[in-house]
């Protein structure tokens, strides 16, 4: 039996994920109602909090995504410092992200089909939209752009949602770390080319990254190459590519010329806002997929990673919380809790289980013979109240 380690409101579970800038938890935690909640806990490297420029980075982070409340966008719940860590507490997606699905396409020698891959972009474009006309609580744009849409940041869930994330050098009137024109930041071959010259960005620099990671869907390679950075960042200046059809003869001719004006070199002659990018990419669906629905996603997500899902679920079943967390533990400091205000689902959060008007240690949630994790109904915490007690035992955030 694994154990658990508490972090405020949280018990970590597995890691996940460990990058250059922080390593990613999943952990448990418990609403109001009793009823347990999967949360990814992403805590910053020990080497990088006393970067005081970089953690007002991901203040920024925070606070952008934490206002954004959308069902293509995973939400951030809070930016906590607590002794000598510093962790964001965002909504766990129960699946892969499109890295990881091309990485198992590649690894079986098969093409993620058309249809899937226009899915999972306008699903992208409804996250972009809502967060380029995203406003702040006095009304007033925020005009954020998220400057690093690359396959790692999109996310499907095995029930066939698809969420945008990381929102770590996103730029938005709110930031109080500036990035100077001509900084280059993100992942450069899927920039704009305006992006890579180090120009002053809007929304339509976003657009242009889409249509990379849907290009790269599309034909399992990227469209920009080079054996060394500085000559990358020329050939994404000069926005040349093979065409899709070379590559993969299967894409219908209409969905690539989609994408072909999604990566168009001028700005004016993109889409102009994700809303257009996202309605030519489900009228391509309506006329080569009109009865597609998310569950078909889905499925393609079962099928890549059948035996991830296996392990995941046994991995779940084995842990159980170490101790007995107390609600008076020490919660932190949560660096953004005036950006979301005193409704939050995070003030809803707590270590431990609320039974019989007492305050009680679960280790572990009840589960019913033959519960499907990765079936179970979403519980989503709104800003304004708790969801209602929901049949059957609790599944985790997609």
């Amino acid at each position: 039996m694994r154990r658990t380690q508490q972090l405020g409101r949280y018990h970590l579970l597995d890691r996940i994920a460990c990058g250059g800038m922080a390593e990613v938890y999943r952990a448990r935690t418990f609403d109001v109602e009793g009823r347990a909640h999967l949360v990814a806990i992403k805590r910053v490297l020990t080497h990088l909090i006393q970067d005081d420029d970089f953690i007002q980075m991901l203040v920024d982070e925070a606070k952008i995504a934490g206002l954004l409340v959308h069902n293509n966008i995973a939400q951030v719940y809070e930016f906590v410092h607590l002794g000598d860590n510093y962790f964001i507490s965002m909504e766990y997606v129960d699946g892969k992200d499109v890295r990881s699905i091309l990485d198992r396409c590649r690894a079986n020698d098969e093409w993620v089909p058309a249809a899937d891959a226009a899915y999972v972009a306008a699903e992208v474009c409804d996250a972009l939209q809502a967060a380029h006309t995203q406003r702040d609580r006095d009304g007033s744009p925020l005009k954020i752009v998220h400057r690093d849409i690359s396959p790692s940041n999109v996310i499907c869930s095995y029930q066939g949602q698809v969420k945008l994330c990381d929102f770590g050098i996103a730029k938005a009137v709110l930031s109080r770390v500036q990035t100077k024109t001509g900084v280059i930041k993100g992942k450069v071959k899927y920039m704009s080319p305006e992006q890579a010259m180090g120009k002053r960005l809007d929304a339509r620099s976003d657009l242009f990254s889409l249509g990379v990671v849907l290009y790269e869907m599309l034909t399992r390679q990227s469209p920009f190459s080079a054996p060394a950075e500085m000559e990358l960042i020329f050939a994404v200046r000069d926005a040349r590519y093979l065409p899709i059809r070379e590559i993969n003869p299967n894409v219908p001719p209409e969905l690539c010329d989609v994408v072909d004006r999604a990566m168009t070199r001028s700005r004016g002659h993109r889409f102009q806002t994700a809303h257009d990018f996202g309605l030519a990419l489900r009228g391509f669906l309506s006329r080569h997929a009109p009865r597609y629905q998310r569950s078909r996603l889905a499925h393609l997500l079962r099928r890549l990673f059948e035996n991830d899902i296996e392990s995941d679920l046994r991995l779940m079943e084995d842990y159980e919380v170490d101790g007995a967390p107390t609600e008076i533990a020490d919660m932190g400091v949560n660096l953004i809790a005036d950006a979301l205000g005193p409704d939050a689902p995070y003030s809803q959060f707590t270590p431990m289980v609320r039974a019989s008007g007492t305050l009680e240690s679960r280790s572990r949630p009840t589960v019913q013979p033959g519960f499907d994790l990765h079936s179970a109904e979403t519980l989503i915490l709104t800003r304004n109240r708790v969801p209602p007690a929901a049949a059957g035992p609790p599944g985790p955030p997609p």
